[in-house]
């Protein structure tokens, strides 16, 4: 059978990267669309690091995950305890995770130096860990730490980690190239000779591999090493990671399943999605150039490409939309009308005329915004907003005059209060919002007590998430961009704002929210 496991470990070893922080918001929401994005398992975190983790451990319990496993991540047992005297294990266990990598030294340098323990120590600390963890009736992966290095060093002493593993009763062996050294060419040789050592054994055990990018080759060696009969791919999306990162998902996954034939459980074509997902609750700018989800993964800017492509000639080496994205024309009136035009069919709106000047006016619009640091990409209230400002009845259900917001600091008490200004049917309204707390929170129920004088059902909507970065680098004069998530019910929306000014920003972004809500529930003012 051809069907590779994909085994994500973003909300873990991608966390390590400087540059990634998530709430416990962001991971549950991350959780669930890897879930709806069909990976077979989630490394959620290491429970018995910090009470960070176990919290959502036991939060994503509670949910109801129709396609991937929650895997949680641990060391062996520490020397001279035993397996279940060890709180690291013990924690796996309390996290009522079903499945388990449990990472191991399989370089004798390591084991020496960090462990100070005997080479033998170690091998039974493995083994005993591990079948501490199955005889609970957990499923459990060897992650073995530095194995292509240790294979190098100590070839014997790295493989009696592997059987040290299959003894205790691992699923699986996942063979780690920790520092991210090593070649194609070693990759390939220490993989047939893990495999003849695998059958002149006779362990019947599936192979790993969780292979980071210091050498920029993770993700070619992640695809020989499927080659070579491995089953199960360790990686995160968009690479986050520690160092230089980790085997890109978003590269592997298409290039086993579009490149090589082989099958996993993913809905390849929401590739692009989830991969802008993890880019916006990180808070990091996507990689446009990025292979496959990358916005300029399928843009064409010079002349000669432009023109085969009009011609029905290709230079794609895909179908774009079999990963979820698509292709633009960059620099063109017409092919900037195209994408305004295939916005607009999302909104039932096929026979807009691409001379029509509502076209030109919302391009120029959509082009001052990005130019601007919005990046409203496939933010769907942005996009209905921008919609209704040009093709459809741009209500005012609201007009804002002015605002003021104060914000004191004293005793470690924050107070906030935000004075809004301005009419609502033509009725004038000046409303106060003081709270306990900071001016984005004083902005937003100052918003909220402002439209509810004139519009029910407001209390439904919350704010849920909060995230800025920098949107034009200009030192001390850089503008920001505010994204903002708000939730009511089982919807969710989020909106941007961009300024110099923090607050005026995060204004924006707050006031738009409160609009796009109002337009969804128009019927009801009419």
């Amino acid at each position: 059978m051809n069907k590779i496991e994909i085994y994500d470990t973003t909300l873990r070893d991608g966390t390590q990267s400087p540059d990634v922080n998530l709430t416990l918001h962001d991971k549950i929401e991350f959780v669930k669309s890897l879930d709806e994005f069909g990976v077979d398992y989630i490394e959620l975190g290491w429970p018995g690091s910090n009470l960070k983790d176990m919290e959502t451990f036991l939060k994503v319990s509670e949910l109801d995950l129709k396609n991937s496993k929650i895997s949680a991540f641990g060391s062996t047992r520490r020397k001279n305890i035993k397996a279940e005297e060890d709180s690291n294990l013990k924690a796996i266990i309390e996290s009522k995770a079903k499945v388990s990598s449990i990472f191991g030294k399989s370089w004798d340098d390591h084991v020496i130096k960090q462990l100070k323990c005997s080479l033998d120590d170690n091998l039974i600390s493995i083994e005993e860990s591990i079948r501490f963890l199955t005889d609970k009736g957990i499923e459990v992966f060897f992650d073995a730490e530095h194995f292509f290095d240790g294979f190098k060093n100590n070839k014997e002493y790295a493989l009696k980690t592997l059987k040290a593993a299959y003894d205790g009763g691992a699923k699986c062996l996942v063979l780690c190239d920790t520092n991210g050294g090593t070649s194609v060419r070693d990759t390939d040789m220490i993989l047939d000779e893990v495999n003849l050592f695998l059958k002149s054994e006779k362990l019947n055990i599936g192979l790993g591999v969780h292979i980071h990018n210091d050498s920029g080759l993770a993700v070619s060696n992640s695809i020989i090493s499927v080659d070579k009969g491995v089953k199960h791919i360790q990686g995160t999306l968009n690479g986050f990671g520690e160092r230089c990162g980790n085997a890109d998902l978003c590269q592997i996954i298409p290039n086993l399943m579009i490149k090589k034939q082989y099958e996993t459980n993913v809905k390849l074509s929401s590739l692009k999605s989830i991969s802008d997902l993890a880019y916006t609750l990180s808070n990091n700018k996507p990689i446009r150039n990025q292979p496959f989800v990358g916005d300029n993964s399928f843009a064409h800017k010079g002349g000669i490409h432009v023109d085969a492509i009009s011609k029905g000639a290709s230079y794609e080496h895909i179908d774009p939309s079999l990963v979820g994205n698509k292709r633009s024309i960059i620099l063109s009136d017409l092919s900037g009308k195209a994408n305004i035009i295939e916005v607009l069919k999302g909104f039932n709106l096929d026979d807009i005329d691409k001379n029509d000047k509502r076209i030109v006016d919302m391009l120029k619009k959509v082009e001052n915004m990005e130019k601007k640091g919005y990046d409203i990409g496939d933010i769907d209230a942005e996009k209905f907003l921008l919609m209704k400002q040009f093709f459809d009845s741009d209500k005012d259900f609201f007009i804002l005059d002015s605002w003021r917001i104060i914000s004191s600091y004293e005793k470690g008490i924050e107070k906030s209060d935000c004075l809004v200004i301005g009419s609502i049917n033509g009725k004038k309204c000046e409303v106060v919002a003081p709270i306990l707390g900071g001016p984005v929170d004083a902005a937003y129920n100052a918003m909220k007590k402002f439209l509810a004088t004139s519009y029910k059902n407001l209390d439904c909507i919350h704010l849920v998430n909060y995230k800025v970065r920098i949107a034009e680098d200009k030192g001390e004069s850089s503008t920001v961009r505010v994204f903002i998530e708000f939730a009511c019910g089982n919807r969710s929306f989020a909106t941007v704002g961009v300024n110099s000014n923090i607050l005026v920003a995060s204004f924006e972004a707050i006031e738009k929210a409160f609009k796009y809500y109002l337009f969804q529930e128009h019927d009801q003012y009419l």
